[in-house]
């Protein structure tokens, strides 16, 4: 091995000291660079913060401790008053309530008394409606699968449920 290294380095053409004198430089200027920080930190008396400290004796707290309650009362006005419910504290509305122009405000989230009766079918219901009429179960597993978004082994396992409790009951 040694004279396979040899060899390669006797055939590469003589490269010079330029390298090496580079890296020797900096090298010194990076020593002596860091010796002078050294010595101008100590004699200004500011210590590094990662030497040896007296840290036993406490830091002086910058801030002081206040308590979040004692401005409560003025908390009130247009963004309504905070009071406490179940132990947490809220914000609270003041004022009346808006009113609900019913031609204008859609209700976007389902909420009404009018739509309470217009619930929506369990999939047991679907399933139970679709075998009521005699629909062929391929046709039942499409359906379910389309409607309510599941997989069809999901779709197979509510139709052999639903016709367990079927024969249950009528048992």
């Amino acid at each position: 091995m040694l004279t396979t290294i040899t060899l390669a380095a006797a055939d590469e053409p003589t490269r010079g000291w330029g390298g090496p004198i580079a890296l020797a430089i900096v090298a010194a200027a990076y020593i002596a660079g860091a010796t002078l920080h050294d010595w101008w930190r100590r004699t200004r008396q500011d210590p590094s913060p990662t030497g040896d400290g007296d840290t036993e004796s406490g830091v002086k707290p910058q801030v002081t401790q206040v308590s979040d309650t004692s401005d409560t009362d003025r908390d009130t006005g247009w963004w309504g008053r905070i009071v406490e419910v179940g132990g947490r504290r809220v914000r609270t509305a003041d004022g009346p309530e808006p009113t609900r122009d019913t031609d204008v405000d859609l209700d976007l989230d389902g909420d009404d008394a009018e739509d309470e009766e217009d619930e929506a079918e369990s999939i047991e219901d679907v399933i139970g409606k679709m075998l009521d009429r005699g629909h062929p179960y391929a046709e039942i597993v499409r359906s379910i699968m389309e409607e309510f978004e599941v997989s069809e082994a999901t779709a197979k396992r509510r139709i052999r449920d639903v016709r367990a409790e079927r024969i249950a009951a009528a048992s």
